[in-house]
């Protein structure tokens, strides 16, 4: 098993699990973090997602081996983007757990979350221009919105690494913490996500990822035709009963 899937106090749960290759992504990996995902959206207990590396890796990139002409024939790129966009496009808030080394394919995945807690020692880069090739799996696509059109291409462009604290600054992380913080601090957060409203979560997740790729008035009647159906749901009468009573909400995605 290349990816395992756990949930835990309705956070689920992924992690890659190659260690001995820091993470590497082959096709195993790839085809594991899309069924995880899909398994996230369709998992009754899961109300929010955790995305992480096992060992002292997020993720070192693509394992080279995936570029080897198979039986299958030459390496289908829309497959392996369909596992990352997957975790940008569920109405789960994703949040990525990132420490060491975050590169290439394992900077797209992280960048494809829609929140990331980093280590303060790790190293995130797009360096496929180093090989001749370039970022395919979201990251000159993603990078551009994230962190603005400069920054975005200077990584794009020369490869060149981002630590924690710079990452931080660029907005390419949302929060920097020591490296043994990390999981613990990306899964409280999980679980403080997972304790909201379902519904307008991933309402709000949906509009913000789409925002600008629409005019500002397109935008506005898409946020008003999603909030009557927020001020219409049992979890918007739940919030204002439980303010009222002056206790936490229980929130029940309807």
């Amino acid at each position: 098993m290349t990816v395992r899937y756990e949930v835990k106090d309705h956070v689920a749960v992924v992690t890659i699990d190659r260690p001995e290759v820091l993470n590497a992504m082959n096709l195993d990996v790839f085809d594991g973090l899309y069924e995880c995902g899909r398994r996230a959206a369709a998992d009754p207990e899961a109300r929010a997602v955790l995305v992480t590396g096992e060992g002292r890796a997020f993720s070192s990139g693509i394992d080279t081996t995936i570029f080897t002409t198979g039986p299958e024939g030459p390496i289908d790129i829309a497959r392996l983007q369909r596992a990352f966009t997957l975790y940008a496009e569920i109405p789960l808030p994703t949040i990525a757990a990132v420490r060491g080394p975050c590169l290439g394919g394992g900077l797209q995945l992280a960048i494809a979350c829609d929140l990331r807690v980093v280590a303060d020692d790790a190293r995130l880069s797009a360096f496929e221009i180093n090989w001749g090739i370039i970022p395919d799996l979201g990251g000159t696509q993603r990078l551009p919105r994230l962190i603005g059109m400069g920054r975005a291409q200077e990584m794009v462009l020369t490869g060149r690494s981002v630590g924690g604290p710079e990452a931080l600054g660029w907005g390419l992380a949302n929060r920097c913490v020591s490296p043994e913080d990390v999981l613990d601090g990306a899964f409280s957060w999980a679980s403080e996500l997972a304790a909201g409203p379902p519904l307008a979560l991933a309402a709000a997740k949906r509009l913000t990822a789409t925002a600008l790729d629409l005019p500002v008035h397109s935008g506005l009647r898409r946020e008003a035709t999603a909030q009557r159906k927020m001020l219409a749901s049992e979890d918007f009468i739940e919030a204002v009963t439980a303010k009222m009573q002056k206790r936490p909400p229980e929130y029940r995605g309807r």
